[in-house]
């Protein structure tokens, strides 16, 4: 299957209208944390006004609401931007560009159960990629080092679109691969979770002494290293330049969920490796835009987007330090309405200086998923592979 991943080294793409120019200006900013609030509120009045022209669902949903693209003076007025909760993209398909536009598909979920379906055209997977590799060069993320990938996400498959399997597969461009073993096999009727494989490929990758990628879920990093615990081997040491990246949460295993420092210090306990070395990321499919905790492991938020947290009984915005739910705006996605996107997770935004890893932008920290129906995300879905 085509994932449509670019070279680290390619040049960008071009917005697909010459009206989006402060998209582009917006995109091609060296630093991702350095805010310039006038170009962004310029990004999103552009957006806003695209998916408004071509777009009959969003141009009345922006009527019924009463608002007015010229309403948007400073930063402050983003709020008033009518957002859609994520969910409803489980249900409806809502295109601003035509289906030829259209350069690939992604899904939020498994083979089953409710799933997003959000469509990227050339510029909006290249914006997408291109947040998430920057923030991983500002980070100290990126390596030209010979490396060895242990990818627990699924393995490619004609057919198979979630959107952490292209997630894991464009940030094997952060180091030069040496060897690429996955831990969701494919069978040719579906993945399964390869446990001993995952074994096999750790006491095989610790001996070879090169640095290790571990990206993916971490329900199935933990179960492959209590595994290995069950059976007697020794905790491993590998090489301290490694890097564990882990998204997509534990869903499926709240009796097993760790903390997020507890699993640093379990990885720190079974692999040998330093906490600046366990990372987490975040994001969603019908977002696009890639949040990965500092140093400090903290959630900050790029250049390319904005956060507020609203209310859960009024919705009205909160200020620093009140949990509620998660509302982040972007105007990233030219082929999709969502610049304004309420998500199902209950959130705490704080001042960027809080953090003191020398990031000044705001971080977020994540409390949980709102709502008491369970909707299959792409960890559930996976979450069922162990089971199995």
């Amino acid at each position: 299957m085509e994932y449509f991943i670019r070279n680290l080294s390619d040049p960008d793409v071009l917005v697909p209208g010459k009206n989006l120019s402060a998209l582009q200006d917006l995109w091609a900013s060296s630093d991702p944390y350095e805010y310039d609030d006038e170009l962004f509120v310029k990004a999103v009045k552009q957006c806003l006004s695209w998916h408004i022209e071509k777009n009959d669902f969003y141009k009345d949903w922006m009527q019924k609401n009463n608002f007015s693209v010229d309403s948007l003076n400073g930063i402050s007025d983003i709020a008033k931007i009518p957002f859609l909760h994520a969910n409803f993209y489980k249900t409806h398909v809502i295109k601003t560009v035509k289906d030829e536009d259209i350069a690939i598909t992604l899904t939020s979920s498994g083979t089953t159960g409710q799933k997003s379906q959000m469509f990227f055209d050339n510029w909006t997977i290249f914006a997408s990629d291109k947040s998430a590799d920057m923030e991983s060069y500002k980070l100290g993320m990126i390596t030209d080092e010979p490396t060895n990938f242990l990818l627990y996400s699924y393995e490619p498959a004609e057919g198979v679109n979630v959107g952490t399997l292209r997630t894991r597969q464009m940030m094997r461009r952060y180091a030069k691969e040496n060897e690429l073993v996955y831990a969701l096999k494919y069978t040719g009727k579906g993945h399964e979770f390869d446990l001993f494989g995952c074994i096999d490929a750790l006491l095989r990758f610790e001996k070879e002494g090169l640095p290790v990628r571990l990206l993916g879920f971490p329900a199935f990093l933990y179960f492959t290293l209590e595994k290995m615990e069950d059976m007697g081997y020794p905790p491993l040491k590998l090489n301290p330049k490694s890097l564990v990246m882990m998204g997509g949460g534990w869903k499926g295993f709240v009796d097993k969920q760790l903390s997020p420092q507890e699993f640093r210090a379990y990885i720190k306990e079974r692999l040998g490796l330093p906490e600046y070395c366990c990372h987490e990321s975040y994001g969603a499919v019908e977002h696009g835009v890639a949040y990965m905790d500092c140093n400090n492991h903290h959630f900050h938020i790029p250049a390319y987007s904005r956060v507020l947290i609203r209310d859960v009984r009024t919705l009205e915005v909160l200020p620093y330090g009140k949990p509620g739910f998660l509302n982040v705006i972007s105007p990233i996605n030219t082929g999709v309405p969502v610049v304004s996107l309420l998500l199902g997770d209950l959130a705490v935004l704080h001042e960027g200086k809080s953090c003191g890893c020398g990031i000044n932008a705001p971080w977020f920290e994540i409390l949980g998923r709102a709502g008491t129906t369970k909707n299959r995300s792409c960890a559930i879905a996976a979450a069922e592979l162990l089971r199995k």
